[in-house]
């Protein structure tokens, strides 16, 4: 006699549970084309937090960043918002060439992927890690047998994934007012 199995509670019945869905541009595109306006600063800027997006990128008063990673503060009037959306869902699909990594080859066949920091000594100093920038491996340069820029981002994809639509709209206001309160999204609805 074995119990009977428990069927999983739906997601959403558990509030402490993160939400979890791999969202796509189809998902996600049609909902932030038009942000409206009535939109929640305060949900924005939390949300902003939640998602580490200023653990690398500085925006505006809210973050400093590690300077490893671009800027955000104007993100909303330099890019469109599907630009904006698919470099957070699809971060490896456009690399800024300021802020790539460099994959190394060395003598002994092992690869160090990183953000290089500096170069001392004959050593380059290289950042594996974008959230720990102070963590850093030193490679001889006479080790090197190859050096690249990797095609693949330093923002790892997936970072909606805990997040709802709504929440998600909330974050995209905030980055596209560049975290500016007063600006129109935020504006109470007309009735």
């Amino acid at each position: 006699d074995r119990p009977l199995p428990q069927k999983p509670a739906p997601a959403s019945a558990d509030p402490s549970q993160p939400f979890s869905k791999e969202w796509k541009m189809e998902d996600l595109l049609p909902v932030v084309k038009d942000l409206g306006t009535g939109r929640d600063w305060a949900q924005g800027r939390e949300l902003f937090k939640k998602a580490a997006c200023g653990g690398c990128h500085a925006f505006g008063t809210e973050s400093e960043g590690t300077g490893l990673a671009p800027d955000l503060t104007s993100v909303g009037s330099t890019y469109s918002r599907d630009f904006i959306l698919q470099s957070i869902l699809e971060p490896s699909a456009t690399v800024n060439g300021r802020f790539f990594q460099t994959r190394f080859t060395l003598k002994d066949g092992k690869t160090v992927t990183g953000s290089v920091i500096d170069v001392i000594d004959k050593k380059i100093i290289v950042a594996p890690i974008m959230l720990a920038p102070q963590v850093t491996i030193e490679i001889p340069q006479g080790d090197i047998t190859s050096e690249e820029p990797s095609p693949v981002s330093a923002m790892p994809p997936g970072l909606l994934n805990p997040f709802t639509r709504e929440q998600i709209i909330e974050l995209m206001a905030y980055l596209d007012s560049s975290g500016d309160r007063n600006a129109a999204v935020y504006k109470k609805k007309s009735h």
